[in-house]
Order: C-alpha cells, then sequence, then structure tokens
C-alpha cells in the first residue's frame, strides 16, 4: 500500500487542495487490508470522499473501473 498510495501522493498532491489532502489522510490511516480490498477489487470504504479518493488511485494505476 505504501507504494500505490505514495505514487499517487507523489502525483497527485500539488492539485489537491486542503479537503483532498484530508480525505487521503484518512484513507491511509485505514488499516492496509481494507485500502487493498478497495484499491485492487474496487471494494466500498464506505464513505463517498473515500471511494472518490481510491477511483483517483485505481486510475492512476491502470485497474479497471470497479462495477
Amino acid at each position: 500500500m505504501d507504494y500505490l498510495l505514495g505514487r499517487f501522493a507523489e502525483q497527485a498532491i500539488d492539485s489537491m487542495n486542503a479537503d483532498d489532502i484530508a480525505v487521503l489522510e484518512r484513507l491511509i490511516d485505514l488499516p492496509d487490508p481494507q485500502i487493498a480490498l478497495a484499491v485492487y477489487e474496487g471494494d466500498t470504504l464506505g464513505a463517498r470522499d473515500l471511494d472518490a479518493m481510491v477511483v483517483h488511485i485505481r486510475r492512476l494505476h491502470g485497474f479497471p473501473e470497479a462495477s
């Protein structure tokens, strides 16, 4: 997760506002297995803003759109 989230942060941080950064921080605080299911499988994290951040992470890493 460190690689996936770190690469995303490097690519996106300059275009993020304070609210986006707060969402990313909340995402990082979640347990790695929960983040992995969201990123790799497209599972929901139960919050719209977290799920939207995961969509951006998935796109950056070339994962297909979750159904």
